[in-house]
């Protein structure tokens, strides 16, 4: 009997520990334990972007599919680029921002106020998403204020609550856009004087300003929508105002987590090349060439618009510019890995920001060719950009992201120190993720060469054998980033098992701060 009451009381603890912590994470009370609440954010949202992702992959490859499944597959393709472009990029994108001001020993101040933009952004986005959108992330006017037998913005939402839908994501977008304002506010204010930042936070927080001049050209398109379905006879929506409006915030937006991790890649490769980046100097400039760079060159998103032959030549040269500032970090990074004496590929984290590095090459590679006229207009609406830009999310951003989340995990429980078999499992689990994810995106831009149109459920059956290998694969690629994931979680549960209450990520008492190089205010004083 005796046993059955320590199971309990064990059970018990458990439970009391878990809710403890989840209450701080609900509402930090320091910069570290803000940064867990958008990471969590951010995983929340992959999971659900990567099951509709394999949902609408299974009614790309099932053959008895019915014309009945067409409109569920849509809401599936819409509920996929909602979770992905509205709800992961930016939580991690601002994940990644916070934990880099933390590296560099700055201080989130207001935190209350970026909490409260994470939970109103969040909620808005899940209440527009139980809506049943059809309309692709990308929301073109006149189909997504639809409302009719023929065509339906939303599955569930009709009359007004389709404008009470883009209210919510007006909400979500000016939330993201306060919140990262709050961000470069906080990282100035706690900025020394006559003290540079680190590098990670010099992206970090230049970044996060792109994001707040951006975001909002998004918010103005969204109450723009409400105002139209909530007063008809009064508000029309320009087709091409709109998409101008759309694009000035849909191009910089898929940069939003790629440049705070360009960031991580010259804070972190120079650590495992064991040696200085080759040029510091490049790299800060570069942010100048990278932040207005991605705010200028939104147009070649319009390249099948009937533009004047002058404003396609601009988006030609001004793309294949920003393409250069790409190439300069791809260049200064592996200067730096090449002059080393030794890449350490074998630590985790360390293998993390290689694959992501490599992975930038790759998928930006393919996106070269884009800008060019004569070859943009054959491949514009085909999987060949769907490839480029999945290659880039699938190695850049979510390995990268994972990276800088396995160093959370660190800086959150000083005594861990992953052991030997936990390494092994980590980089097997990163190897099963690229591999397979990498094969993906090939097969992708080979089959957009060919002809495969994006977009569509109906193709020709020629496509069938791709489709098949892409899903085959990705079936393979998944469990990868959550063995890695996961192992890492349980080191983190592992170790901290051993220590006092002191080492959890959320508790800063005297002298865990001590050990972090702090103040009791959960900042901390050295990078």
């Amino acid at each position: 009997m005796s046993y059955v009451w320590t199971i309990l009381d064990k059970i018990t603890m458990a439970i009391i520990d878990f809710v403890n912590k989840a209450k701080k994470i609900v509402n930090p009370k320091d910069t570290l334990s803000l940064s867990w609440l958008y990471f969590l954010g951010s995983v929340a949202w992959l999971i659900i972007l990567g099951t509709a992702a394999m949902n609408l992959r299974t009614y790309l490859t099932y053959d008895q599919n019915s014309p009945a499944v067409g409109p569920i597959y849509y809401t599936m393709l819409t509920i996929h680029g909602w979770s992905a472009m509205l709800g992961l990029v930016p939580d991690a994108a601002i994940a990644i921002i916070i934990f880099s001001i933390y590296k560099s020993g700055l201080s989130v101040i207001h935190r209350k106020a970026v909490t409260a933009m994470f939970w109103i952004s969040n909620l808005a986005l899940a209440f527009a998403l139980f809506g049943g959108p059809d309309t692709a992330w990308y929301m073109y006017p006149p189909l997504a204020i639809e409302d009719n037998s023929v065509f339906q913005a939303f599955r569930l939402y009709h009359g007004a609550m389709i404008g009470a839908a883009y209210l919510a994501l007006a909400l979500n977008s000016a939330c993201g856009a306060i919140a990262t304002l709050i961000l470069v506010i906080d990282a100035y204010l706690t900025k020394p004087k006559d003290q540079k930042i680190n590098i990670f936070a010099a992206y970090g927080v230049a970044f996060a300003l792109v994001i707040a001049i951006t975001l909002p050209a998004l918010t103005a398109a969204e109450l723009w929508y409400v105002a139209a379905v909530w007063f008809p006879t009064m508000v029309t929506v320009n087709p091409l105002l709109w998409v101008i409006l759309f694009w000035f915030y849909g191009h910089p937006v898929v940069y939003y987590v790629p440049f705070p991790l360009f960031g991580a890649l010259y804070y972190y490769i120079p650590i495992y090349a064991k040696r200085p980046l080759f040029s510091e100097k490049w790299a800060r400039w570069n942010i100048f060439l990278l932040a207005i760079g991605s705010m200028l060159i939104w147009v070649h998103h319009l390249q099948t618009f009937p533009l004047p032959v002058d404003l396609r030549a601009w988006i030609t040269v001004s793309t294949l510019l920003l393409a250069s500032g790409s190439g300069l970090t791809v260049l200064n990074l592996g200067l730096t890995i090449l002059t080393s004496k030794g890449y350490d590929y074998k630590d985790p984290l360390g293998l993390t920001f290689l694959i992501a590095l490599i992975g930038f090459i790759i998928g930006g590679v393919q996106a070269l060719p884009l800008p060019i006229n004569i070859i943009n207009g054959v491949v514009h609406n085909t999987y060949y950009v769907v490839g480029h830009f999945h290659l880039v999310i699938w190695t850049l951003i979510l390995v990268g992201f994972t990276g800088v989340f396995l160093d959370l995990l660190k800086a959150s429980n000083p005594n861990l120190n992953f052991s030997e078999k936990a390494r092994k499992l980590m980089v097997a689990g990163l190897i099963v993720w690229a591999v397979p994810f990498i094969s993906v995106g090939y097969l992708m831009s080979i089959a957009g060469y060919l002809g495969l149109l994006r977009r569509v459920i109906a193709y020709p059956s020629m496509f069938t054998p791709y489709m098949d290998a892409m899903s085959f694969l990705a079936e393979i690629g998944i469990p990868g980033l959550v063995i890695t994931i996961a192992t890492g979680i349980g080191e983190y549960l592992r170790t901290s098992t051993k220590v006092s209450s002191l080492s959890s990520p959320f508790s800063f008492s005297g002298t865990m701060v001590k050990q972090l190089g702090g103040d009791k205010s959960g900042r901390t004083t050295k990078s």
